[in-house]
């Protein structure tokens, strides 16, 4: 049985893609970037020798179930084929050094041990693009991407155009806000007038120092507000004559950051993923602000739904200063 999977899917700026060097049969094109599309089963049977060169298990590389989850809701597995997952956890870097020791032993490995689609982020996703691990997907039957949101087509294509991915679900991008903070800083904690008060970067600073002066932080990272800010470059971050450049919106960011970080407005020591950062979720935070996407809210807000110390129903969204994508 040939191995059937050919798409690369993703979630949200997440992208799987297929090993180079398998034979896929077509699939068709997604319909809808937010929906998980099935890949078709070849017309007839292939000959014992290609099945066995070809192997009957399907590895796909991943860093947790979420795409799993999707997987086995939309997607039939034929009779004969095994679907075995390889799920690292991202901490540390782990994910990618599993996925780039799997790649890196592909030639050599048994067909049933081969990689055979992966996930990626838009952090990386550009290193798998340009590599000889992915193929373009087009010669795989996937040649509609009219439906698709452009920047997620883009961020799977190689420097000369060619598309290594497709994206299976977006999920918008907001600034979560705290309720009760929000109230006793802005006198208010309406979605609509919260974001009157915030849809500039200017208002947003202003609202900081307000929020310092009682007693809060306006963001809870040193690198919270950066995706607003680098979503939204028009510039490369190296130019054609190969030398770094930064974009007025990077040049912004590190202003702001600079301000925040001496004014106290945020937590000066805390990534964005640091545990300081998500103390501040629980219900004795003092953080108004997070920005972050939907599923940023179901799987890393966990600290502000724990049902003993936190604060479940005390959280609202609204666009914010600019509109960031994930």
């Amino acid at each position: 049985m040939k191995k059937l999977i050919a798409l690369l899917l993703a979630l949200v700026m997440v992208f799987a893609l297929c090993a180079c060097g398998q034979q896929a049969a077509p699939a068709p094109a997604a319909e809808k970037p937010a929906e998980a599309p099935a890949a078709e089963a070849p017309a007839a049977e292939a000959p014992a020798a290609e099945e066995a060169a070809e192997g009957k298990v399907f590895n796909i590389y991943a860093w947790n179930e979420e795409f799993k989850g999707f997987f086995e809701k939309y997607y039939t597995v034929p009779e004969g084929v095994t679907v075995n997952w390889i799920i690292t956890p991202s901490d540390n870097g782990a994910y990618q050094q599993k996925l780039d020791q799997a790649l890196l032993s592909q030639a050599d490995a048994a067909a049933d041990d081969k990689v055979d689609m992966f996930l990626a982020e838009s952090d990386y996703i550009q290193k798998y693009a340009e590599s000889d691990f992915t193929q373009d997907i087009t010669k795989l039957g996937v040649t509609d991407f009219s439906n698709a949101y452009k920047y997620t087509v883009q961020a799977a294509s190689d420097e000369n155009g060619v598309v290594k991915g497709v994206s299976f679900q977006c999920c918008p991008s907001a600034l979560i806000y705290r309720r009760s903070i929000a109230k006793d800083v802005l006198g208010t904690d309406d979605p609509a007038e919260v974001q009157a008060k915030l849809d500039s970067w200017e208002k947003f600073e202003a609202v900081a120092a307000d929020a310092k002066a009682k007693g809060y932080y306006m963001t809870a990272s040193f690198a919270e507000t950066y995706r607003p800010f680098s979503n939204n470059c028009s510039m490369p971050w190296v130019n054609e004559n190969n030398e770094l450049q930064f974009d007025p919106m990077i040049l912004a960011w590190i202003a702001q950051t600079e301000k925040f970080v001496e004014n106290g407005y945020t937590l000066a020591d805390s990534g964005i993923w640091d545990q300081p950062k998500n103390d501040q979720m629980f219900a004795d935070g003092k953080t108004m602000c997070f920005f972050g996407p939907a599923w940023y809210f179901n799987f890393c807000m966990g600290n502000a739904q724990d049902p003993e110390k936190g604060c479940s129903g005390d959280w609202a969204i609204c666009e914010g200063p600019a509109a960031p994508t994930s």
